[in-house]
């Protein structure tokens, strides 16, 4: 949870400048579902309780649906009442990549058969730009040659500076600041592209680990080769058949 907590503010804090407020509902469907959000609920005395959980996504109209953060009773019964202040905090890497930042309030709280909490949805979100360029959904596999194996992933989207892959949740863990290359191989003239960078954010996504590269000099050289033997197949991007 503080990891995420710390992604969220280092990020908004970089791109303060980009902030905007936009109609809730085309904001909030930037974020994608299963996607680890972060909630700060404030009581009626001012006591603040931050926490990780999971967007499960609106009813397209003025409810919005998290999972109810696994806590114990007490915190439950201290902090999750109708009517508290929320705050969410999502990231979307959709496009150019925003904050989506959302206050409202506890509207329905539901422990049976499923653990839900309801919260209206507001007018307005504020949501903060992360990238200065947009990111293209993709089609591609990889793998990262580690000091002891060699780990398969999904590109999940590329820029010229960046990229996002999928990794197994039973997979190696992957340090904040870590550098590393994905290794992208052409299937007819076997040229390999290595994305090389520096990992800058990562989440949960379901049942993988989602990952984000900013690249270095190398990598950003190799994305631009790659991106020009790349065509769209009518969804995202992949190679030439």
């Amino acid at each position: 949870m503080n990891q995420q907590l710390s992604q969220i503010k280092r990020r908004a804090m970089e791109s303060r400048t980009r902030e905007l407020s936009k109609p809730s509902l085309p904001g909030l469907m930037e974020v994608s579902h299963g996607s680890e959000i972060t909630l700060s609920v404030k009581t009626p005395v001012g006591q603040l309780y931050q926490v990780s959980s999971v967007f499960i996504g609106t009813n397209g109209k003025d409810k919005l649906f998290i999972e109810l953060p696994k806590v114990t009773k007490i915190e439950r019964e201290q902090f999750f009442q109708l009517g508290y202040r929320v705050t969410i905090k999502a990231v979307s890497e959709k496009g150019e990549g925003a904050l989506v930042n959302v206050r409202t309030k506890l509207s329905h709280i539901i422990t049976d058969p499923v653990p839900l909490l309801v919260v209206d949805i507001p007018p307005q979100i504020n949501v903060v730009q992360l990238r200065k360029e947009p990111r293209y959904n993709v089609s591609l596999e990889g793998k990262i040659v580690l000091p002891n194996r060699v780990v398969h992933v999904v590109l999940k989207d590329l820029s010229s500076s960046g990229c996002s892959f999928y990794l197994e949740a039973n997979g190696p863990t992957i340090e904040i600041n870590s550098h590393l290359a994905i290794e992208i191989v052409h299937p007819s003239t076997e040229l390999m592209y290595p994305l090389s960078g520096k990992v800058c954010n990562h989440q949960l996504m379901g049942g993988n680990k989602q990952l984000g590269i900013e690249f270095d000099d190398l990598g950003q050289q190799a994305v631009r080769e790659l991106m020009s033997k790349l065509i769209f197949d009518g969804a995202k991007l992949s190679f030439k058949k």
